[in-house]
């Protein structure tokens, strides 16, 4: 299925490089992220402020709509606090969201769409008080499952031609945990992004 959605991908954009007016160009910004299911159904378990930057392509597929092609670095995860006891979870993905833009005014665009995501690191800050200990490697990322995938849904402004601010939520849909059967990543993003 992977193999299919990256063909996929490259002999969309492949045929769009002809296009004239597909664009390029950089996004990145703030993100909070948590984590649904067993991991988020209790009230402990709270958002961490995180980051994101990468590159897309946007591709016209007519006047009112465009498909956007990502890639990314995103930092995931959540904090869990009980008692004097607390953890933060810190895991890197290469999402890939795959979105259409929707525009709504002159200025103004809805995204929808949905996001593979790879995982490329995994961390864990756990703590007692003031004692906190950092571990990775293979320990913490052999938790998680190495693939998510998520809905997204966003709005986003146009400020300029070459730049545009948006926000997306995402929500994912693939357990991402190998110890437990229903925990799945939650995030907001806030973008800020410039056209080349």
């Amino acid at each position: 299925m992977i193999r299919n959605l990256f063909i996929a991908i490259f002999l969309l954009a492949s045929a769009s490089i002809n296009a004239q007016d597909v664009s390029f160009g950089l996004r990145g910004g703030p993100s909070l992220t948590t984590l649904g299911g067993d991991q988020g159904g209790g009230e402990d378990t709270k958002f961490r402020l995180g980051f994101h930057f990468g590159g897309f392509v946007s591709i016209p597929v007519s006047e009112t709509l465009d498909f956007d092609l990502g890639l990314q670095f995103a930092n995931k995860g959540a904090k869990n606090s009980t008692g004097n006891s607390s953890s933060v979870f810190r895991n890197g993905y290469l999402d890939l969201p795959l979105l259409f833009n929707i525009k709504t005014g002159e200025n103004f665009y809805l995204l929808a769409g949905a996001q593979p995501s790879f995982l490329i690191s995994s961390a864990a800050v756990l703590g007692d008080g003031e004692n906190k200990v950092t571990v990775n490697g293979s320990e913490i990322r052999d938790l998680w499952k190495g693939v998510d995938f998520a809905g997204v849904l966003g709005l986003g402004l146009k400020l300029s031609d070459k730049m545009h601010i948006q926000t997306t939520y995402e929500h994912g849909f693939a357990n991402i945990s190998e110890i437990s059967d229903q925990v799945y990543n939650r995030g907001i993003k806030l973008t800020l992004g410039k056209t080349f």
